[in-house]
């Protein structure tokens, strides 16, 4: 069964994250040549997939779909049983792939590809658009 009241929470948790990082006024990435806000963006960018991840092994766990065996496999289960949609499921994969390197080789990510990060990362949006919708629905 899935844990609604924990998705709920997840969801909350991401939205507060998203909210930090507007308020953190990035408009260019030179504004990422501040350490602070360099670090700061990245840290948010990290907790923010971290908390998908956990969305999705929320709904698979509790849907009774096999147990993904990468971040990517996550999403492409979410994709297969039709929680997310194909242009969401891409669009996570792209973000998985820097939360990656975010992970384990932090400091060979630029200023460039933060910002991009960054830019990028409203893309949860739609992903907790598409699991709100499917949680509904059960």
């Amino acid at each position: 069964m899935i844990d609604k009241e924990q998705i709920a929470i997840m969801i909350k948790d991401i939205e507060r994250y998203l909210s930090d990082l507007e308020g953190l006024a990035i408009s260019s990435k030179q504004d990422l040549e501040e350490k602070e806000k360099y670090y700061a963006v990245s840290m948010l960018v990290f907790s923010i997939l971290n908390r998908t991840i956990d969305i999705g092994n929320e709904i698979i766990g509790g849907s009774n779909i096999s147990l993904p065996g990468s971040y990517k496999d996550t999403f492409e289960a979410l994709f297969e049983n039709k929680v997310i949609s194909s242009a969401t499921f891409n669009q996570m994969v792209w973000l998985m792939k820097y939360r990656n390197i975010i992970a384990h080789e932090y400091y060979r990510l630029s200023t460039e590809e933060i910002y991009s990060l960054k830019k990028r990362i409203s893309n949860v949006i739609g992903f907790i658009s598409e699991i709100k919708k499917f949680i509904q629905k059960r």
